[in-house]
């Protein structure tokens, strides 16, 4: 519809309705801006920013309580909320003689039907495992019927579906137990230095074993109750790659020379509610901020591409990645080895006395 009002009206025209639009929404705001009740109704009648969002979110919501009944899937998002939260309560101080009461039943369905699905990533099942020997080791079962049937069941499906001796090294640890840190503060400076936004690459095509391998340490992130919203969709084949490539805005003068490209993308099926709809953004940015830091040690490059809520775009590239409507783009990242004599940004950066807020009172 957009082009086709560019084609229709003349450059001028579409200038001053530009300037109406804006000056209209400029001048209703304030009195929306007065209750969140208001708010709502200027988002529904005069402002669609947020629809996308709304659908994704509900879609999500529907597509988590499919996930958690399926035997089809490979990873259980129930699974992996509970069974961190059984790691929580396993390292707690006091450690309680019972916790989880309110939902262990549901975690140990989950188990159940994950171990009945031949698609069940095998590594969290491992862990899964793990985790609830643990835990009905650890809590009080005396007097409790509820646990004392829950840990029978357990045991019962253990003598049925046995496994390795390396299940059981994936429970919770002490602090102590991690390798100690080779790097000294200066050195990590200097390696957090190394990596500079870059939009020059070599025109060579980019290992992809190399990108599993930067994928596999940005798994190490840190994600809420370890859910793991995201997914990294791979293009680096034309014409695809430059169909994706253009479409951001943050690739303006460079995009034709992007020789791979990644679009982080946010799962909302993880999620029962909608108060957890932005976490996809966090932790997605987390994963991506390591997969980033660990390419230069492997001679590659990288730049985050600004990827701005624009819904036209939006759905551009939902339909160029083929994703359901549960799923989101976060942001793209161009990647190739770098062109040496390519030019670097300064990017001077905030200083900590700019950036920091001791906060010492209440």
């Amino acid at each position: 519809m957009r082009q086709l009002i560019k084609k229709l009206l003349p450059n001028l025209l579409l200038v001053k309705l530009k300037y109406f639009v804006r000056h209209f929404h400029q001048n209703i705001q304030p009195f929306f801006a007065l209750s969140p009740f208001l708010s709502r109704l200027y988002f529904a009648f005069f402002n669609s920013a947020y629809q996308r969002e709304q659908f994704s979110t509900l879609q999500g919501m529907v597509k988590y309580n499919e996930r958690t009944k399926s035997t089809h899937e490979q990873s259980n998002p129930l699974l992996r909320r509970n069974i961190h939260r059984l790691e929580k309560g396993l390292i707690m101080r006091p450690l309680r003689e019972v916790f989880a009461l309110e939902y262990i039943e549901e975690t140990q369905e989950a188990f159940e039907l994950a171990y009945q699905s031949s698609a069940h990533q095998s590594e969290e099942l491992a862990w899964a495992k793990s985790v609830l020997m643990k835990y009905f080791d650890t809590v009080s079962l005396e007097g409790n019927s509820l646990l004392t049937r829950l840990a029978n069941e357990f045991s019962q499906l253990n003598q049925v579906n046995t496994s390795n001796s390396q299940d059981l090294n994936k429970t919770p640890y002490k602090y102590n137990e991690l390798e100690t840190n080779p790097l000294t503060f200066e050195e990590f400076s200097q390696f957090i230095e190394i990596r500079r936004s870059t939009r020059w690459f070599n025109q060579t095509p980019v290992c992809r074993n190399k990108i599993k391998q930067a994928i596999t340490l940005a798994s190490q992130a840190p994600s809420a109750c370890n859910r793991q919203p995201y997914e990294f969709y791979v293009v680096d084949q034309q014409p695809l790659l430059s169909k994706v490539s253009k479409l951001a805005i943050g690739g303006g003068g460079f995009a034709s020379n992007i020789p791979c490209l990644i679009a982080v993308v946010g799962d909302y099926s993880c999620y029962e509610h909608e108060r957890d709809r932005h976490v996809i953004y966090i932790d997605a940015s987390l994963a991506a901020m390591q997969f980033m830091q660990a390419l230069p040690t492997l001679g590659l490059a990288s730049c985050p591409m600004n990827w701005p809520e624009l819904s036209v775009v939006d759905n551009k590239i939902s339909r160029l990645l083929k994703l359901p409507n549960y799923k989101k783009t976060i942001m793209l990242i161009a990647v190739g080895e770098p062109e040496l004599d390519g030019g670097v940004p300064y990017s001077q950066k905030k200083s900590a006395e700019e950036l920091v807020h001791f906060v010492d009172t209440v």
